[in-house]
């Protein structure tokens, strides 16, 4: 078991739902600012962090 992938995947999980929070939040100034490619950017961000999360956790348990 390897802490640091742990803490890694935490990290990650913890990342994508703040910035997908902060994207629902201000979604309409993100929408004006940048059109709708910066709330998908955003969306797409935010599942890539997740995934990358749960693949470092079950690395963090792969034996050796």
């Amino acid at each position: 078991m390897r802490l640091s992938n742990i803490a890694i995947s935490i990290v990650c999980v913890y990342s994508a739902a703040a910035l997908m929070k902060m994207g629902n939040e201000k979604y309409e100034l993100i929408k004006a600012d940048f059109g709708i490619a910066g709330p998908l950017f955003i969306l797409a961000t935010g599942f890539f962090l997740i995934i990358l999360g749960i693949v470092v956790f079950f690395r963090a348990f792969r034996r050796a």
